[in-house]
């Protein structure tokens, strides 16, 4: 049997060598998987079970920390074969996932990426401990690094913090802590794999490029099942992933080059895990109209390569595609938020260790409420949740009057101003002596990072609320959506652009998208003037300097509107980026570092004289 720990329920990393990728699975689409009066997917009665070895892959993706239920986007229903289904929750996947092991000597549970960094306050005010864990608990074997797995610095976050343990911060304030059992935080039980994310220095990869799965052949044998990890390409400079210093290597590339040297020692099946995706319907047992990376990768990368377990487009498909020798290949993603667990079925030929394409097959199973959920994980959610509660209840700081998102007509508020001010004070704290701070308070497209009205100061509906308090929960959701604050060299003609571009035409009028400047930021608007000349460029001062267009300046700003993301496209070309902390941490800092707020002024944009509030 693969060697397992004490835990029955957990795989010892022994069972699991980091030393590379690959696993290879084929499946048949519109082959029907095989099951038994118990659901249990099982081989054909009349394969030659002395011939082949059986081989379980069961795989999750872009779980994002999603312990409980939830109905975000209609994600708590899927279309299996027609008929809908309710679905979600740890504690009815470990009970699926225990039916699904039930018997099986080789069984392998790993996921396609993005298994934290998530949406759930729970979760992410956790620093992501409770999904670790709960896939401690459900016995997760490796991932691939999704986008979200580089959320944070990195290596601190994912190596120490999630991989081996080590606080972050202060231990039992903003890590490190106690877990359903007392114990404090030790890490994940299961390793992170990328063979196309790597470091612009040494060129080497972030993690392990694959890793090798010793499976049981019988009679004291071992067979080696390798997994390549890819991770999406725009993980390096995506806006909440962005990791300067860091760089994505050409997928196809990759694939086939690492496929090569697992097939040189020895490896005869091989499987593509991948934090890349595509849409092929919305039945989650077919292809309807497939497209995306992992269709085009799956048609043309090396015959070597088995199967394609895909992720990061939170799609649900199970198909066969053609590559580029004219043997179909099973492509499959298991969804997200916890919806489903994908099952390949493997028979590997005793002898050589290869894998047989026509006794594949694959299924999604749906996660469905219809069977108890497992105790035991519902416990540790349960557990969470209420940690949660308590959590967004922990008192922060207190507030002098409201903060609120208003604007005046000039485009500035209270909350915006603070958010700038926020920005500066984190690149000064982490020694990145930036000049000014830019932060868009309602953006042309995309995300905002302010939520709701701002901070009111009268008492809200939470019962651990008064007038003028700031609990935890208040502020992690006022403020930040999990992108970072970056530091970065642009011009002083880009800034007055950015300025500039406040005031669109549109349609028959204007639009206007307000960014808000640091304290030390200061300029004169011309309400009455066109848009594109209504900053005067001779107002526009930065600690009472003039700005200069030629010069080079240093510019905090959270990474969304530097890679124009939220229509912010005059920073676009800036250089010498430096990562510091997401936004949400660093409002939690901000506010434990001032524990009195005061409204700033809205003194920052002045009307030019004469034009008074003008036209907006």
């Amino acid at each position: 049997m693969m060697d397992a720990c004490d835990d029955p329920g957990r795989f010892s990393r022994r069972a699991v060598l980091g030393v590379g990728a690959g696993m290879v699975a084929a499946t048949q689409v519109g082959t029907r998987a095989y099951a038994d009066e118990n659901g249990q997917d099982q081989a054909p009665p009349d394969v030659d079970s002395d011939r082949y070895v059986d081989v379980q892959l069961l795989n999750i993706t872009d779980f994002h920390g999603y312990l409980s239920p939830t109905d975000v986007d209609g994600d708590n229903l899927v279309n299996d074969g027609g008929v809908p289904k309710v679905v979600g929750g740890a504690a009815y996947l470990a009970a699926h996932l225990k039916r699904l092991r039930a018997g099986r000597r080789n069984s392998i549970f790993f996921s396609a990426g993005d298994n934290f960094a998530g949406w759930p306050f729970t979760v992410d005010a956790h620093a992501n401990e409770p999904t670790i864990e709960v896939l401690n608990a459900l016995g997760l074997q490796f991932s691939t690094v999704g986008n979200h797995e580089l959320d944070q610095r990195f290596p601190e976050y994912l190596v120490d913090h999630i991989e081996r343990g080590e606080p972050i911060g202060v231990p039992g304030r903003d890590s490190s802590f106690p877990d359903s059992r007392g114990r404090q935080f030790g890490g994940a039980d299961f390793s992170f794999y990328s063979s196309d994310v790597v470091l612009d220095e040494t060129g080497l990869t972030v993690r392990p490029p694959y890793n090798i799965v010793q499976v049981d052949a019988g009679n004291g044998r071992k067979l080696p099942i390798g997994f390549i990890h890819l991770t999406v390409t725009s993980t390096a400079t995506g806006s909440t992933s962005y990791q300067p210093g860091m760089r994505n290597l050409d997928h196809l590339e990759t694939v086939n080059r690492i496929a090569a040297e697992l097939k040189a020692k020895g490896v005869r099946t091989i499987v593509v895990n991948m934090h890349e995706g595509g849409a092929a319907g919305r039945d989650i047992n077919a292809l309807t109209d497939p497209t995306g990376p992992c269709f085009t990768l799956a048609r043309a990368a090396t015959p070597d390569i088995a199967a394609f377990v895909t992720g990061h487009w939170h799609a649900a498909f199970n198909g066969m595609v053609p590559g580029p020798d004219g043997v179909p290949r099973p492509v499959v993603e298991a969804g997200c938020h916890g919806q489903m667990i994908n099952e390949i079925t493997l028979k590997l030929d005793r002898r050589t260790g290869a894998v047989v394409p026509s006794l594949t097959t694959s299924k999604n199973h749906a996660n469905t409420h219809e069977i108890p959920p497992d105790p035991r994980v519902g416990k540790i959610v349960n557990y969470w949740v209420d940690q949660g509660v308590r959590r967004f209840q922990t008192p922060l700081a207190k507030q002098s009057a409201d903060l609120t998102r208003a604007p005046s007509p000039l485009g500035e508020s209270a909350m915006g101003n603070l958010a700038a001010d926020v920005l500066l004070w984190e690149a000064h704290r982490q020694g990145d002596e930036v000049d000014l701070a830019l932060f868009a308070t309602a953006p042309r497209k995309g995300s905002v990072a302010l939520a709701g009205d701002g901070l009111l100061y009268d008492a809200g509906r939470n019962a651990a609320d008064t007038a003028g308090r700031i609990l935890f929960g208040e502020a992690w959701k006022a403020f930040g959506y999990g992108n970072p604050v970056l530091g970065v060299t642009v011009t002083g003609a880009a800034i007055l652009t950015a300025l500039q571009d406040q005031w669109k035409v549109s349609g028959a009028g204007v639009s206007t998208s307000p960014l808000a400047v640091s304290a030390n930021v200061s300029y004169e608007v011309d309400l009455a003037a066109a848009p594109g000349s209504r900053v005067d460029p001779a107002s526009v001062k930065i600690n009472n300097q003039v700005l200069e267009p030629a010069q080079s300046y240093r510019v905090a700003a959270l990474a969304y509107t530097l890679i124009a993301a939220d229509g912010t496209t005059a920073l676009a070309d800036f250089t010498d980026a430096v990562r510091h902390e997401r936004d949400r941490e660093v409002f939690i800092a901000y506010l434990r570092a001032h524990p009195t707020i005061d409204p700033p002024p809205l003194t920052r944009v002045r009307p030019a004289g004469g034009t008074g509030e003008g036209s907006r």
